[in-house]
């Protein structure tokens, strides 16, 4: 078999696909390159990989590609590492910083934001240098292993897949696995099976995978936030932010 170039997320909830990829025999068949979700979307989007854990976001806007796993990254209710934090409550908002590392929790917040919480904040791009926490009216989306060491600064937390939870009764898949062409059989089976042992073995992709983490936090987030299983429910709740996202475009509201 010809090396399969693969790029996933770099944060603490693709660690039981990490591990399931290094213990399955396409461990030597494959090249895998770790990066934050809007990274792995540029590597597939370039070429660079054949097999990308995408967000889904980004998926609509490419050519045909192929879903290749019964897994993802979802959450069937609080997802805790994609969230808005501020010390103001939602409705005095007025400025969000949006987190450059998801065009997939960016696009949720602006669709929660103008559909359903109905509040019109400026959104501007988030800066290392801003204060941390930020002053009154001020709120940013954050996402990923960065979320742990910042929620605490801050009165007001809101759950992005569980706010979308509230307004459709539908989960929300954040990155799926997919691949540019068509792949074998003889890869998606493994390959599958991989992502499978490592999301039934949780405690050992953590001892792996994630050791500079608390093993509680870990265990209690990866089996209780994220919902790794690509089923029929996900799907719909996918396809519908599509179609949220393809009606906001026909309206001429982007979000970026």
């Amino acid at each position: 078999m010809m090396p399969v170039t693969v790029s996933a997320v770099s944060y603490l909830n693709t660690a039981p696909f990490l591990h399931g990829l290094k213990q399955s025999v396409l461990a030597k068949a494959i090249r895998l390159s770790l990066a934050p979700p809007a990274g792995s979307a540029a590597l597939f989007e370039s070429g660079q990989t054949d097999v990308a854990l995408l967000p889904v976001a980004v998926i609509p806007e490419l050519p045909p590609c192929y879903f290749i796993s019964d897994y993802c990254l979802g959450a069937s209710r609080t997802v805790r590492t994609v969230v808005l934090l501020s010390n103001t409550p939602l409705p005095a908002i007025r400025t969000v910083y949006l987190d450059p590392h998801s065009r997939t929790s960016v696009a949720l917040v602006q669709l929660l934001a103008a559909r359903f919480w109905k509040i019109r904040p400026a959104f501007l791009p988030f800066d290392e240098s801003l204060p941390s926490p930020l002053p009154p009216g001020e709120g940013c989306v954050l996402i990923g292993d960065k979320v742990f060491a910042q929620e605490s600064r801050y009165a007001f937390r809101y759950d992005l897949a569980e706010a979308w939870l509230g307004f459709t009764g539908q989960p929300f898949v954040f990155a799926a696995w997919v691949s540019r062409e068509k792949l074998p059989e003889s890869f998606l089976q493994p390959f599958n099976e991989a992502l499978r042992y490592g999301v039934t073995h949780i405690d050992e992709a953590i001892a792996a995978e994630a050791a500079g983490f608390d093993a509680g936090l870990a265990a209690g987030y990866l089996t209780e936030n994220i919902d790794y299983a690509f089923d029929g429910a996900k799907r719909r709740g996918m396809e519908l932010f599509w179609k949220y996202l393809k009606t906001e475009k026909e309206y001429g509201n982007h979000l970026s």
